[in-house]
This record gives structure tokens, sequence and C-alpha cells, in this order.
């Protein structure tokens, strides 16, 4: 799955922020999101959110998301980040054909 903020089409350059979470099993997601945070779950969040949606093993790929007054969850791997200057047509920043580690003018990381 991949999650992407993209500059104005006003705009002619712009910072875009993608999210890439590989093994998606189940979600709940809106479809538009206006700022997000993505959070590996305390113990007692991730038992609750277990129990609410019936988990069980998967608790351990669980990673919460809130926007505004809106929470939801992921299961699956681990989410990864990039971030960089582009434009609203240009490619997307997880092109895996393209260089490891991307150059300066990317930034990247995980979600811990």
């Amino acid at each position: 799955m991949l999650l992407r903020s993209n500059p104005s089409p006003r705009d002619e350059v712009g910072t875009r922020i993608e999210i890439c979470i590989v093994n998606v099993e189940v979600m709940f997601l809106r479809p538009r999101i206006k700022g997000i945070r993505i959070w590996r779950p305390s113990p007692q969040e991730a038992s609750e959110a277990a129990e609410k949606f019936n988990f069980g093993e998967k608790s351990q790929s669980l990673y919460l998301v809130s926007s505004g007054g809106f929470h939801g969850f992921i299961v699956g791997g681990r989410p990864s980040w990039r971030e960089a200057v582009r434009g609203f047509d240009d490619e997307t920043l997880f092109d895996f054909g393209q260089e490891w580690p991307p150059g300066p003018e990317v930034s990247w990381g995980h979600v811990e």
C-alpha cells in the first residue's frame, strides 16, 4: 500500500511524502487524510485494538493511525517513508529499480 501526499497541482514543485506498507492484511483508513501520524502501539493500545477488532496473533503487525479526530489502524509490514521535492506528476519515490540508498535530495526512514 502506498500513501502519498502531493503538492498542489498549482505548485510547480513542492514536498512529497510517501509511506509504503507491504503485506497489508487489514486496514481501517479514510480515503483522504489531512495530516497523519502512524505509530507502533503500546502494549495496552495493542491489547485494546486486538480485542476490539479480533486481531489475535496479528497484533504484532499492528500500526495505529490518527488524523485530527480520526483513529484507524493498519495490520501489515513495517511502514517506510520517503520525502523529497517533487512535481505533482513526477514518479513515485518508491521506485525499487532506483539506487539504494536514495540520493541526498531524499529523506527516508521507518516507523519505529
